[in-house]
């Protein structure tokens, strides 16, 4: 065959070569097309790494072979969790579907696992109807997040304006100081005095009104 030379294992390789590139250790210098190392799985495109003891994840610069790399996992924007670990918590649930000014829901921190026993109703916030639970115990409502029910919309409501609370299976209310008031069907109430709460009644804090509803 003219111009081509025949190797010891039967390989045909151009005459011009010193060795053949079909051959372990037969790549000449300098020709990148030649063969040669045929000994080693070559991936094409793996950047010329020759260190075939490694395994090589593609497009991960930074993964390192010691740590797993759990996607989506970080803690970027997640809830912070309660601090008082002493406590039961059910994460994730909300007492409020209140929005800011924005349209951004607030998050509010997971309440407590406390037994809900009633609800206030609104239609002022919405025409369609908003409500939110009364659990056992003391329940806070006004602008402030820290409060068990926060509502922004009704620029009226203090940061901490009225206190519902549910203990002996009664209900009572109570205004905190508010600069606008808080009134049971009309009658405004004393502050810091409390009112005993029965199924059905209206209570308007600011200028918003609710209707109260208990599980009973």
């Amino acid at each position: 065959m003219n111009g081509f030379k025949k190797c010891n294992n039967g390989h045909f390789y151009k005459e011009d070569l010193n060795a053949c590139p079909y051959c372990p250790g037969g790549k000449p210098a300098g020709n990148s097309n030649a063969g040669g190392d045929l000994d080693k799985t070559m991936i094409p495109g793996a950047g010329g790494n020759s260190d075939t003891a490694k395994t090589e994840v593609f497009g991960n610069t930074s993964l390192s072979g010691e740590q797993t790399k759990v996607f989506g996992g970080g803690n970027s924007g997640a809830s912070a969790a309660p601090k008082d670990l002493g406590r039961t918590f059910i994460g994730g649930v909300t007492d409020s579907e209140e929005v800011d000014d924005s349209g951004k829901k607030i998050e509010t921190a997971p309440r407590s696992a406390r037994r809900i026993v009633g609800w206030i109703i609104s239609y002022t916030l919405d025409p369609m109807g908003v409500d939110y639970r009364i659990y056992e115990g003391s329940n806070t409502i006004g602008r402030n997040p820290g409060n068990t029910i926060t509502i922004t919309k009704d620029v009226t409501i203090s940061g901490e304006h009225v206190n519902i609370l549910f203990r002996q299976g009664k209900f009572y209310v109570k205004d905190k100081m508010t600069a606008n008031g808080t009134y049971l069907d009309g009658e405004e109430l004393e502050v810091e005095k409390a009112y005993q709460m029965k199924d059905g009644n209206e209570l308007r804090i600011g200028d918003t009104v609710f209707k109260f509803k208990s599980c009973d």
